[in-house]
């Protein structure tokens, strides 16, 4: 059985096959064997050979199954990234075999909270053992070894860590804790991945938000003297009237151009507004719709198209409408253009990690979201890493595609693109 160390009798049936890596090619299960026993009986080794080569040469890894599991996880402890053996340049990698995943110990570990700091592993083993045989007991200490008040139990089988999650959670207040003691599973990696993902997330988008309109704070303040030079410059595509305003506000000739489209529709409501009892969004809306409007940017006699020909970022629009004519106003107002076909989103290049909830909260920040969602594969139940996200209006899925398309993401860079519509792929 090509060196394999066999025995008629069977292991435990809780004992785990351990994969372990980074062993000399020159070892044979024999010295294989010597490496292992000290830490319980072994039933079985098995070397991975390349059966290209005559004879089969060692992959430099094999399979091990000791008799019991408590061997398996003694050995794992004493030699994972640990041990090195001679002639290799990396300490042994053992862990359970992907066969053994169903009962991975992610699985089975609990996170204790607000335990007592008085307790040690023993009075939690007493505690917890009620509910099953327990693997492992570990009280996090801090580098003067006393107890931060928390600790990790591993039990046999997820079924007795779920017992003990029912029986124990909140169910009583130890000496010396503010709170009741919390029981639940302890964070995978892919839990901690995830977290970590999201919190970089939140301080990008933290520092895109202050990067693009954090100095527009200040402008709700513009005199209607500056809103008329603004409009003055835009009508007159006059870009060097702005340089006054340019040193008050401590903006670039971009956010002002902007600022100044901003500002005709934003006069264009308040005039609305003083002389007719209208709805004073009405003109407003009309004012914008002319932002949106290929045939209003080519109309020499349109404001708001004098600024369209220049005006390279409806993002900042959105931002800037939140300091001159209040953002509620400007999302009331997009609401009324009806151009549904123009407010859908395609996204790819998204994080594995992220569900419907993670798009939806990155979108969220440029309007009314009405639906956000990350394709699914039946097959696996993992993402495709593409989704969709819907606005009420396409100003709103324009300021998204600004924003965040070449956001990045970990070792990813999002693409963000207009859905396309179902009509360009018919031929008439």
């Amino acid at each position: 059985m090509n060196g394999a160390l066999d025995h008629s009798d069977q292991p435990d049936p809780d004992a785990i096959k351990m994969f372990v890596g980074q062993i000399p090619r020159s070892w044979s299960e024999k010295e294989l064997k010597e490496l292992f026993e000290p830490y319980g009986a072994v039933y079985q080794i098995n070397v991975l050979r390349d059966r290209s080569q005559n004879p089969p040469q060692s992959k430099g890894c094999c399979f091990v199954t000791f008799y019991t599991r408590k061997a398996a996880l003694e050995a794992q402890n004493a030699l994972h990234n640990i041990k090195t053996l001679p002639g290799m340049h990396h300490p042994i990698q053992m862990k359970p075999a992907d066969s053994e995943k169903s009962n991975a110990v992610e699985d089975r570990k609990l996170f204790i909270g607000m335990v007592s700091k008085k307790c040690n592993e023993n009075d939690i083993r007493v505690m917890f053992s009620p509910f099953g045989q327990i693997e492992e007991c570990r009280i996090l200490r801090g580098p003067d070894g006393l107890s931060r008040g928390c600790a990790f139990v591993t039990f046999s089988t997820r079924a007795m860590a779920q017992n003990a999650i029912k029986a124990m959670h909140q169910s009583q207040t130890m000496e010396g804790c503010s709170s009741p003691i919390v029981v639940k599973f302890a964070d995978t990696q892919k839990d901690k991945e995830q977290r970590r993902l999201q919190q970089q997330l939140a301080q990008q988008m933290q520092q895109l938000n202050t990067a693009t309109w954090g100095n527009l704070t200040g402008l709700g303040g513009l005199t209607p003297q500056y809103l008329a030079l603004l409009q003055q410059a835009t009508s007159s595509s006059n870009l060097g009237a702005f340089s006054g305003i340019q040193q008050m506000a401590g903006m670039n000739a971009l956010q002002l151009q902007n600022l100044a489209t901003l500002a005709a529709a934003a006069a264009a409501a308040q005039t609305s507004a003083t002389t007719t009892n209208a709805n004073p969004l009405s003109t407003t809306s009309s004012a914008l719709g002319a932002l949106t409007s290929p045939v209003a940017a080519s109309t020499p006699n349109s404001t708001a198209g004098a600024a369209m020909n220049s005006l390279t970022s409806l993002g900042t629009l959105q931002g800037l409408a939140g300091a001159t004519v209040g953002l509620n106003n400007i999302n009331a107002l997009a609401g009324t253009i009806n151009s549904p076909e123009g407010a859908n989103l395609f996204i790819y290049h998204l994080p594995q990690e992220f569900g419907d909830q993670d798009i939806l909260q990155m979108f969220m920040p440029f309007g009314n979201v009405i639906s956000a969602k990350v394709f699914i594969d039946k097959q696996t139940n993992l993402s495709k890493c593409f989704g969709f996200v819907s606005y009420d209006n396409p100003v709103s899925a324009q300021a998204a595609i600004q924003a965040m398309n070449g956001f990045q993401i970990g070792m990813k860079r999002l693409k963000v693109q207009l859905k396309r519509s179902k009509n360009d792929s018919k031929p008439y």
